[in-house]
């Protein structure tokens, strides 16, 4: 099954961390696609530093339950500490969509709720899925002008 993944960083090494949770994802999903790198502000949270995000597509089989919990242990792994919501952190890894599936319970929410009004999710993902789309909403290349339109 397709997983979109979206992965951040704005402390330490940021190119590093996604270097890091990439080659930690690499053994859980099969043909990986990276796409580059991109800087980017805040959205929301305490005053921080910029992120670096991308955004990574591969093939797993696994339940969504589980492959959100392999992330997290990615995250935990990585050093991830969770006290402030939207604050800086070393890694953030997040299922954004996985195949057509449909999820909303206290674990997992799927398709991601966020990710359509998120700029730092859509712009990486289409270059390299420009036929992307989220399940229930829209293609992402549609979603993205709708963002860059209004801001």
């Amino acid at each position: 099954m397709k997983a979109v993944i979206s992965l951040g960083s704005n402390l330490e090494n940021r190119k590093l961390n996604l270097e890091i949770a990439i080659t930690n994802i690499e053994q859980i999903l099969n043909n990986l696609v990276v796409s580059p790198f991109i800087q980017t502000k805040p959205v929301g949270g305490p005053p921080q530093g910029d992120f670096l995000n991308a955004v990574v597509i591969g093939e797993c089989d696994l339940a969504a339950e589980l492959l959100l919990t392999k992330l997290l242990e990615i995250e935990d792994q990585m050093g991830r500490v969770r006290q402030i919501k939207w604050g800086p952190r070393i890694i953030d890894l997040d299922l954004i969509v996985y195949g057509d599936q449909i999820i909303d319970s206290e674990f997992l929410k799927l398709p991601h709720p966020l990710a359509q009004s998120r700029s730092f999710v859509l712009s990486p993902w289409l270059e390299i899925d420009p036929d992307g789309e989220i399940p229930g909403v829209g293609a992402i290349k549609t979603l993205l002008a709708s963002i860059q339109s209004s801001s």
